[in-house]
């Protein structure tokens, strides 16, 4: 059995990121103004500094590759330092909303196991 190391930042969010695909970004529609995510989770995104402030609410909408409808809402902005990325925690989805990002994340955590895996099959033989 060969093991998959995980490498995870610190961050005020609790669950596993994943970064979206470049060919297929996922949409961000924040307090107006589109946006690009940097990483997603079931617990939240991260997105660019200066779009918005951190340590309020903003309404929101995500066009996911994977689903059917946009995910709408809130989210609060994670107070953080200047000029770092902002990370942001979804506020009371509803359970059809917190599904399509799961099968999103899940999606793309499959996708990094099987590039880890092709990626380790060349140069060691598995």
């Amino acid at each position: 059995m060969s093991d998959i190391a995980v490498k995870a930042v610190v961050s005020g969010r609790t669950a596993y990121q994943v970064v979206p695909d470049p060919d297929d970004p996922i949409i961000l529609q924040i307090d107006g103004k589109l946006s690009r995510v940097l990483d997603i989770s079931a617990s939240g995104f991260t997105m660019p500094p200066a779009i918005v402030n951190a340590g309020r609410r903003y309404p929101f909408s995500l066009d996911l590759p994977t689903a059917k409808i946009p995910v709408a809402g809130y989210v609060d902005a994670l107070p953080g330092k200047p000029d770092e990325s902002i990370q942001c925690v979804f506020v009371n989805l509803s359970a059809e909303e917190a599904d399509a990002i799961h099968h999103y994340v899940l999606i793309r955590q499959k996708d990094a196991i099987r590039s880890i895996r092709s990626s380790g099959s060349s140069s060691s033989g598995f």
